[in-house]
């Protein structure tokens, strides 16, 4: 999967739907999606995935790349949850970030949402990183 990444500004307001199943047809039809990059410390950096309405935190390991685990308890599956996220250095700036977000979004379209398309366009919000 080809991954292309466009630096784009950060609305001034956004909307989407908790729980929202992801519209595969037109995810398949413009396979763009919007990379949603916020600060959880001023080092830690979480990720999001926004597809039409639906929006999912996409929060990986990945090799080779400096990531904070997390786990935290979630009190709708009463589970655990294990969360990778990344870690803003002087040697990790927005490039590392990008070569990550290139990593975790093939990994969500391919295994969690069921999707692998040829070629996927990222619209990255680089002003929040």
């Amino acid at each position: 999967m080809k991954v292309n990444i466009i630096e784009v500004p950060a609305p001034l307001f956004s909307e989407y739907t908790m729980f929202a199943k992801v519209d595969k047809e037109k995810l398949t039809e413009t396979k763009i999606v919007r990379v949603i990059p916020s600060h959880i410390t001023k080092t830690r950096i979480s990720t999001s995935i926004q597809i039409g309405q639906s929006r999912s935190g996409i929060n990986f390991e990945v090799d080779s790349i400096k990531t904070y685990k997390s786990e935290e308890y979630n009190m709708f599956t009463y589970k655990v949850d294990t969360k990778y996220y990344f870690v803003k250095s002087k040697k990790q700036g927005i490039e590392v970030y990008k070569k990550y977000v290139e990593k975790v979004v093939e990994d969500a379209l391919i295994n969690y949402i069921g999707i692998d398309l040829d070629e996927v366009t990222v619209e990255l919000e680089t002003d929040r990183f």
